[in-house]
């Protein structure tokens, strides 16, 4: 395409819209520099045909990075401690307190997002079961395939959860939040206890349990 020069665009003006309607200018001058642009040789950016979502940290980093501790971030925002010089409550009470916990509430919400991107790696690289009952990588990969559903209703669960408790931040209730905290600590346990140690043994306590 033919570049024209402003000045000779103009001229194809009348004079009284030229200089007695200033709002043409503008939309006249964007429209000659997208004229510029389309003869400019600007390097085209081509469509992928790549899947829009592709996963980069395995589920163990992704696990290790944000899920794991942005949970924290929420379980140990509200604490009682009992020790011998007493009980000491601990829970969030300034501005940047609460935000502390928002944030990590936020990243574990969308974690959650995360998690239910199909394709993903287990591991960066294969890894044993890390204890008697636990599964290796291959095998909880293996689970997750057949069963991709129940994996992504866990994570579906956990921001529902964590919703909540989004909710309870944002009220600075601490009592909401440790309730919140207590139904994403059974989400994640049950999702660890299909796809990662369905088989755990659990010691019995000393004494037989007396």
């Amino acid at each position: 395409m033919k570049t024209q020069p402003l000045d000779s665009i103009l001229t194809l003006i009348p004079a009284k819209v030229r200089v007695g309607a200033g709002q043409w200018l503008l939309p006249l001058t964007l429209a000659a520099g997208g004229l510029c642009a389309c003869s400019s040789g600007q390097p085209r950016f081509e469509v992928s045909t790549a899947p829009a979502l592709r996963p980069v940290a395995s589920l163990q980093e992704l696990m290790q990075t944000e899920v794991d501790p942005s949970a924290d971030g929420i379980w140990d925002a509200v604490e009682t401690d009992v020790t011998r010089q007493g009980i000491e409550e601990r829970q969030p009470r300034t501005p940047e307190e609460w935000a502390a916990v928002r944030k990590a509430n936020l990243t574990l919400v969308e974690a959650t997002n995360l998690l239910q991107i199909p394709r993903r790696l287990v591991g960066t690289k294969p890894f044993a079961a890390e204890a008697q009952g636990a599964l290796d990588s291959d095998q909880i990969a293996e689970r997750i395939a057949s069963n991709q559903a129940a994996f992504d209703g866990f994570a579906q669960a956990l921001r529902d959860a964590g919703l909540k408790a989004l909710v309870a931040v944002d009220a600075k209730d601490p009592v909401a939040l440790v309730k919140a905290g207590g139904s994403l600590d059974e989400i994640c346990e049950g999702c660890h206890l299909t796809f990662w140690y369905p088989n755990q043994i659990i010691p019995a306590l000393p004494g037989g349990g007396k």
